[in-house]
């Protein structure tokens, strides 16, 4: 058994977990990244990042790589359910220049990839197809993991700090007894990828009874679908397949119905959920957790990336100033926890918020019949969801004056 130390040990290797890893070998710390999935591989998800994403990778040197992966420029979202539909674009406000007006479709296998690659550039430890078994601890400090490699061989890892970015159903968190499921958000998704779509600037949001479709064009010009559904509605399908099923839903939804028309899916459907769950704290000595692995619920508007990213960001500071000054990590624990509830804490409870709300039918008509009304709400809504205004700013003088001005 192989037992080696680095500073950090991140466990996941998603967006969050890649760009955590990335962060901190350049900033020069050692880094093993574990994951129990080669890469590229296949991942069931929304595939659309936000505006505000690109900032981020920018910081990591990665401000080019969504056009050189071809990524599909989205410039807004069509929303529609129960016979009402309104569009909106993201806006660019005037202090806010250097974030673009459009978000982007890619595949997650893709996307994912380019930051695992980008990390091992850095230096980064890369141990792929290693299955998570169970933490190690000195003196009740989670110092390490205990993983199988392919062979089934145990494989050891210690380090400084670990990190659980394993994702929604995040066995870090599972492990450290911190995550609690929220039993009334008992979503899974189908996901797929169809050619033969035409490409459209926006993305598609159709809502339907207690779920909804999620749909963009992705890079290689291919139409990214999500049907997303309580667990019920897949105990009690009668349809003779999948394809059966997802057309039984898209029926009401003419938008993507008429895309769908003469399409052809490309893989199996995929499904994954569920999806709610939180944590009761994102840090325990020697040990936090980010990305999805932190407390997810499905954001319905493609903020997860973002999510991820941000989390990244904000734990790397934190872990830096840890490991650079030991006797600091408590204090630099808390300014993490209290920057993912300051900007996360508000955008996850309006999550919550939009996933009550479409159990309710007649709430959602008027709600998008308001909007057909007064279209530059749809705007903000829509630019809220990418990230480049926070529900905080919406209490502010100063916020409307710059709306107001907004191209």
């Amino acid at each position: 058994m192989r037992n080696e130390v680095a500073d950090v040990l991140v466990i996941g290797a998603g967006p969050a977990g890649s760009a955590l890893a990335l962060q901190l070998a350049q900033a020069g710390f050692t880094v093993t990244m574990v994951d129990r999935r080669e890469f590229p591989r296949h991942k069931p998800c929304g595939e659309f990042l936000s505006p505000q994403c690109v900032p981020y990778l920018q910081q990591l040197g990665l401000g080019g790589m969504l056009d050189e992966l071809g990524a599909h420029h989205v410039e807004g979202m069509q929303l529609s359910g129960y016979g009402a539909s309104t569009g909106g674009r993201f806006r660019q406000l005037p202090d806010r220049a250097a974030i673009g007006r459009h978000g982007f479709g890619i595949r997650r296998e893709v996307f994912d990839h380019r930051l695992v690659q980008a990390a091992i550039a850095a230096g980064v430890e890369f141990l792929p197809r290693h299955d998570f078994v169970e933490l190690t601890r000195t003196d009740a400090v989670v110092d390490g993991a205990r993983f199988r490699d392919a062979q089934g061989q145990p494989v050891a890892r210690r380090a400084r700090q670990v990190v659980g970015a394993d994702g929604v159903h995040s066995r870090v968190a599972k492990a450290l007894g911190v995550q609690r499921r929220l039993d009334w958000l008992d979503q899974f998704a189908l996901v797929a990828h169809f050619e033969g779509v035409a490409p459209g600037p926006v993305a598609d949001v159709q809502l339907l009874p207690g779920g909804f479709f999620a749909a963009t064009t992705v890079d290689q010009g291919l139409y990214s679908l999500n049907l997303v559904l309580p667990r019920r509605a897949l105990r009690e399908r009668t349809a003779a397949d999948w394809d059966q099923f997802v057309q039984q839903h898209a029926a009401g939804s003419p938008a993507i119905a008429a895309r769908l028309q003469g399409a052809r899916r490309l893989q199996p459907w995929r499904g994954i959920g569920p999806f709610g769950f939180r944590t009761t704290t994102a840090t325990v000595p020697g040990c936090a957790l980010v990305g999805d692995a932190a407390g997810y619920v499905d954001p319905m508007t493609g903020e997860g990336i973002y999510f991820a990213l941000f989390g990244a960001r904000a734990l790397g500071d934190a872990i830096t100033a840890a490991l650079h000054e030991p006797g600091t990590a408590p204090a630099a624990m808390a300014r993490y926890r209290r920057a993912r509830a300051r900007e996360l804490g508000p955008r996850l409870q309006a999550s919550k918020l939009l996933q009550r709300a479409i159990r309710h039918p007649w709430l959602v008509r008027t709600f998008l019949r308001s909007l057909q009304r007064w279209p530059r709400w749809t705007d903000l809504l829509v630019t809220l969801t990418g990230d480049t205004i926070h529900p905080r700013e919406l209490v502010k003088p100063s916020f409307w004056r710059a709306w107001r001005e907004a191209s």
